[in-house]
């Protein structure tokens, strides 16, 4: 007696789709609600980029607004996605949707360039580090010695009481 492949299969309860492995950027924040569909979101009711696979190594990005608007779109190789993603997640609260497609995908190309340049991007450091560098609220300098290892003259004297 032989058993067809079909046979075999239905004696075994299996199914016959291949097992397909997780993207390498799947992790935290990440969930998968189809087969070729992956979506990132760091937080409840934030924005969130949903990545859709194109071929073997290359993922398309949809960064959409809380409010399901697109913010930003374009195409990124399996190993920047992780990166990717939290970056256009993090700039998503500034971004007020843009005019059209050409907005969106120059917003993205931004954001990869400097994820690119700088590794994982914390979004807007740099402007918040020059901003609180000249704010007037700031000193100008941080004393470099500490009460005990400065001069007698320049340290203050205690008023008692």
């Amino acid at each position: 007696m032989t058993i067809s492949n079909a046979s075999a299969l239905k004696l075994a309860g299996s199914n016959p789709q291949a097992a397909v492995p997780d993207p390498p950027f799947a992790g935290p924040g990440w969930r998968q609600p189809r087969s070729d569909t992956w979506v990132y979101q760091d937080a409840p009711g934030a924005a969130h980029v949903q990545a859709v696979l194109l071929d073997a190594g290359n993922w398309f990005l949809d960064l959409w607004s809380p409010q399901s608007r697109l913010l930003a779109c374009g195409s990124a190789p399996a190993g920047e996605v992780a990166d990717l993603a939290p970056a256009l997640t993090a700039n998503a609260a500034r971004w007020a949707p843009p005019s059209g497609l050409e907005a969106s995908r120059r917003r993205f190309a931004a954001t990869a360039e400097a994820v690119r340049a700088h590794g994982r991007l914390v979004p807007d450091e740099a402007r918040v580090r020059a901003a609180t560098a000249a704010s007037p609220a700031r000193p100008k300098a941080l004393p470099t010695e500490t009460p005990a290892t400065a001069p007698a003259a320049e340290t203050p004297a205690r008023r008692r009481r």
